[in-house]
């Protein structure tokens, strides 16, 4: 789509589709786990989980991706680079090697936002409030009730008991919502 190698795809098929994809998958037995994802019974993807609980997980080997201490991360793409890097250094500081790429230390906002954005994509979980609020040291709607409150208004937000989750509405407006997080 960048390159402009491909046409965009038409919203409104595109929401008909995925609207088919649930009621398929749900008729088949799948779980409706994450926003792009579904799973038989007990059977969700654990790293999927570790990610948009927005846990730790190291990125191990060529081309993977991390994100632990406070620090996301890419390691260089190509293998032969990569071996290269491994064989001729010595350890980087947790949790970085001589293979990095790229990295990033996330500020508390960024954190903060992370947190948000990737466990709202988890549709039966949603966002603990509790949980955020212990990690953060202030209540969720310290941050961002103005925004949590607007949402709801307009019927993409629920919040039931100490979680926050997208509506199904919500869910075909996702990116919307996340991006009042950022």
């Amino acid at each position: 789509l960048h390159q402009g190698l491909f046409e965009p795809p038409d919203a409104d098929l595109a929401a008909d589709e995925y609207a088919y994809a649930c009621t398929a998958l749900a008729a088949a037995g799948f779980e409706h786990y994450e926003i792009s994802n579904w799973a038989r019974p007990g059977r969700a993807c654990e790293h999927n989980l570790t990610y948009w609980r927005n846990g730790e997980y190291l990125g191990l080997g060529a081309g993977a991706h991390g994100h632990a201490a406070g620090c996301r991360y890419a390691v260089v793409k190509q293998p032969r680079v990569y071996i290269r890097r491994m064989r001729s250094s010595r350890p980087g500081a947790y949790p970085l090697s001589a293979a990095v790429a790229e990295q990033h230390q996330l500020s508390r906002p960024e954190s903060m936002s992370d947190t948000v954005i990737t466990q709202l994509r988890l549709l039966q979980e949603g966002l603990d409030l509790d949980a955020f609020a212990e990690q953060f040291g202030e209540p969720f709607q310290a941050a961002y009730g103005s925004v949590v409150a607007q949402l709801e208004g307009w019927g993409l937000l629920q919040q039931t008991g100490r979680h926050l989750r997208l509506t199904e509405r919500g869910w075909f407006l996702s990116n919307q919502v996340f991006y009042r997080f950022l």
